[in-house]
């Protein structure tokens, strides 16, 4: 069950690793996580929120975080959609972890 959040709470507790993807820009590398919480604001819902060993991944119509490079993240949930299976999948979210977390430093 996700819990309700303010992106200002995510913000703060996620400090420098939220990172910021649209809309289904990562359907199919999270396709086996489940959102940990959401945001919601007047017009409804406003993104998701997963936590990917430590680092906070927001999705949605108006996520929060650090926005990367689109072809990256293309790129990412290109090698995921082909995955056959949650192991593959589950292996491509470790190195895509550190490819973005690397950029940062």
């Amino acid at each position: 069950m996700k819990l309700r959040a303010t992106k200002k709470e995510i913000k703060e507790k996620a400090g420098s690793n939220l990172y910021s993807f649209g809309y289904c820009e990562l359907d199919y590398l999270l396709k086996y996580k489940e959102p940990f919480a959401y945001s919601a604001g007047v017009y409804g819902w406003s993104c998701d929120y997963y936590d990917l060993d430590g680092v906070i991944i927001s999705t949605g119509y108006q996520p929060v975080g650090k926005l990367l490079d689109y072809k990256m993240v293309k790129k990412w949930n290109k090698k995921a959609k082909a995955a056959k299976n949650r192991t593959e999948v589950r292996n491509l979210i470790k190195l895509f972890l550190m490819e973005i977390t690397d950029i940062d430093n």
